[in-house]
């Protein structure tokens, strides 16, 4: 990558001095170090169904069995990386044995090589059966869902490429109390979609230095989109912030950040999830180019019950009457916090060798209270 003004110059020096033919690769979108005069190849992106065509012919020239269709919907990739995939799984493939682990496990470990850096993969992911969450929203998530299952269909054979210059990949914004949820969606739709959940890091992300930030979200959205993984980007309004009012360099860098990601989400094809316990935070224009904004809500009585029996699993050795209706509307309590308190009574039941009774459940919500300060056990936890 070219990045200072000055490496730039001192390159184009270099290769202007250059006596023979010289041939260059770059990332797309990216200045060419050259003069004016030079001849410019540009490699468009394979569509999925073009991606299909060569893992059938990088498939049937090393003659190896694999899905073909899985894998030109799941990974972005360009020719060179799909016969550099094969290649790499010719020693361990197996005659008559279906080779799409082994490929899947090489393409994982580049992606993993370039994301790794500023991100990591979230390995527990969560089911639809741990969702607790009003109707409206289970909808939002299904048609979510269904925007990546059927992407080929309406954008290839549909023809609704031909109108869709921008905003083609997906970009969903969960907001909402802390413990209502919004990471643990995040979750079930990867584990839905079969994709690999990897979480920003935003503290290896942002960097002091003038472009490196820019410089790292590149990396990681140009490998989201040829490896097809969502985009974890929590407490996302730390990056995605409103523009504010030059008065000092820092405001005028902070600026150019926020601009540089509108910039690429709007050419991004790949999957990101925002998720914000302050959505009035988020630059306006950043909501505009969302596929998705879900509000999740602060949990009502009716529900913070069915989150209690939820996250009680059934092989929990208990001991008498579990009043699950009374801690609902005794403590109002988000998901998260219901969950932290019945991990807590297992721990307290396994301490004092007993089952779990309702005295050890009482017991962990006040813990949870008197840990984050609150002198009472009576109202929300922020």
């Amino acid at each position: 990558a070219f990045g200072e003004r000055d490496d730039r110059e001192a390159t184009v020096e270099v290769l202007r001095a250059h006596p023979g033919p010289l041939v260059l690769v770059t990332p797309p979108d990216h200045a060419t170090p050259l003069d004016a005069g030079h001849v410019s190849i540009e490699l468009p992106v394979l569509a999925e169904s073009a991606r299909l065509d060569v893992w059938r012919g990088a498939l049937a020239d090393a003659g190896v069995i694999s899905k073909p269709e899985l894998l030109a919907a799941r990974y972005r990739l360009g020719p060179g990386s799909i016969y550099r995939a094969v290649a790499a799984t010719l020693d361990r493939a197996v005659s008559g044995v279906d080779v799409t682990a082994e490929l899947e496990r090489y393409i994982r470990q580049t992606r993993d090589a370039r994301l790794g850096q500023h991100a990591r993969r979230v390995e527990r992911l969560a089911t639809w059966d741990g969702l607790v969450l009003p109707p409206d929203i289970l909808d939002s998530l299904r048609e979510l869902v269904g925007r990546v299952k059927h992407r080929r269909t309406v954008f290839e054979t549909w023809g609704m490429e031909q109108t869709m210059a921008t905003s083609r990949g997906l970009t969903a914004l969960f907001s909402g109390p802390p413990g209502t949820g919004k990471t643990l969606v995040a979750g079930v739709v990867a584990r839905e979609l079969g994709l690999d959940l990897y979480q920003i890091d935003l503290s290896k992300l942002m960097s002091k230095w003038i472009g490196e930030t820019e410089r790292n979200l590149a990396a990681i959205f140009d490998a989201a989109e040829d490896g097809q993984v969502i985009l974890l980007f929590d407490e996302a309004d730390s990056l995605f912030a409103k523009r504010t009012e030059v008065r000092s360099s820092n405001d005028r860098y902070a600026n150019l950040e926020v601009n540089y990601l509108l910039q690429r989400l709007d050419t991004f094809e790949g999957i990101a999830i925002l998720t914000t316990n302050a959505s009035s935070s988020i630059d306006p224009a950043f909501k505009r180019r969302l596929s998705f904004r879900l509000s999740f809500p602060f949990p009502d009585e009716e529900t913070r019950e069915e989150l209690w029996r939820v996250h009680l699993p059934p092989k929990l050795p208990t001991q008498g009457a579990l009043a699950l209706d009374k801690l609902a509307h005794k403590y109002p309590l988000s998901g998260g916090y219901i969950r932290n308190a019945c991990l807590r009574a297992a721990f307290l039941a396994a301490q004092d060798e007993t089952p779990v009774t309702q005295h050890h459940l009482d017991r962990a919500v006040r813990l949870e209270y008197a840990e984050l300060g609150k002198l009472s056990a009576s109202g929300a936890i922020d």
